[in-house]
């Protein structure tokens, strides 16, 4: 049988297909410019029984158009952002994928922004590399002690009175979304850093967030208004698209922190940077925009107290060996007529064979 693979995937794990007996093409879209054509995918799709798509479109016409397609495995969280599932149940083809395969680096970069923005890690970083904060070496710094204390200078305009910022200790996380990921935080913010963790989830009970020294929170205001740090770990469905607006940011205390490597349709259009522009929050971490790359005129860019990075909170090695791993585990079930671990619609599993 032969498999396309067109997600990032790792050696080990093409090993691992072809000692199976399969016959793989690898195409990872990390070696193009983007997206395969439909019209180029379609062709390579043909005498393919196993489609392995990170981030290619699965839809309707394209599986009727691969007359040998069996299996597809998306190895993303959300497999439907890529593949069609209820067309691909409607043909009987199983659709695997990976959850939880960015859940640590994730949290990670997670953390990462909150430091960079509370501590002004970023800000300090570009004005030094924009020459603001260098100058000549004092020759003798010495404060009188016995001890020379080279310093950058402790006055008014100072980078040690500008960028002064307060620790996470003792200090309350708000996580939005009580999943993989919002756990991972939540373990990271509580044990490592010292914080009060409080999350608003409404498909988690209290008992389920007790093991984590959580406190559950009701509802998405409140949880703000307890927060010195809101994080956003949710996913994007009707009952959580713009989520946080007006009133949301209005209820954070006005030195808190907003931090969002979830979604920004999480977010009301607009309200976030008129939350900054206003004052009404302290600053912001952010991995994801409402558009993709972020216009280069966008008036988050240009706020000094705005951290962003360009939707790179999953962008791991170890993300890519572990949805591998995740991936060839669960095709080597099927082939030995095993249940796979991670099905989106395990109905089709039923007259299924590899």
């Amino acid at each position: 049988m032969n498999v396309l693979i067109t997600s990032n995937f790792t050696e080990s794990g093409i090993e691992r297909l072809t000692e199976l007996g399969f016959d793989v093409n690898f195409d990872p879209i990390e070696t193009r410019d983007g997206r395969m054509p439909v019209d180029t995918l379609t062709q390579r799709l043909e005498g393919i029984d196993i489609f392995i798509s990170g981030f290619e479109g699965v839809p309707a016409e394209l599986m009727d158009a691969a007359d040998d397609l069996k299996l597809i495995a998306c190895p993303r969280g959300g497999p439907e952002a890529s593949v069609d599932i209820s067309a691909a149940t409607d043909r009987g083809i199983p659709v695997l994928y990976a959850p939880g395969r960015n859940a640590e680096t994730v949290a990670d970069h997670t953390m990462g922004l909150l430091l960079a923005a509370t501590r002004n890690i970023a800000q300090a970083h570009h004005r030094l590399r924009m020459g603001r904060d260098t100058g000549t070496p004092q020759e003798d710094a010495a404060a009188g002690g016995e001890r020379e204390d080279v310093t950058w200078g402790i006055g008014s305009e100072s980078p040690y009175t500008t960028l002064r910022g307060p620790e996470l200790r003792d200090r309350t996380i708000g996580i939005v979304g009580f999943s993989r990921i919002g756990r991972r935080v939540a373990k990271r913010a509580g044990d490592g850093f010292g914080m009060d963790v409080r999350a608003y989830d409404p498909f988690v009970d209290h008992v389920e967030m007790e093991p984590f020294q959580v406190d559950k929170v009701t509802d998405v205001q409140s949880l703000c208004q307890q927060s010195d740090v809101v994080s956003l770990h949710a996913a994007v469905a009707p009952g959580s698209r713009n989520m946080i607006g007006p009133a949301e940011f209005a209820a954070m205390p006005d030195d808190g922190y907003f931090v969002n490597t979830a979604r920004a349709a999480l977010i009301e259009d607009g309200a976030l940077i008129e939350a900054l522009r206003t004052d009404e929050i302290q600053a912001a971490a952010l991995d994801v925009y409402p558009e993709e790359p972020i216009a280069e005129d966008n008036p988050l860019l240009e706020m000094e107290n705005v951290v962003t990075t360009p939707h790179i909170a999953s962008a791991s090695q170890d993300v890519i060996e572990r949805h591998s791993e995740l991936t060839v585990n669960d095709i080597t079930a099927l082939l030995n007529d095993e249940q796979p671990m991670h099905v989106v619609n395990p109905e089709t599993l039923t007259e299924f064979t590899l």
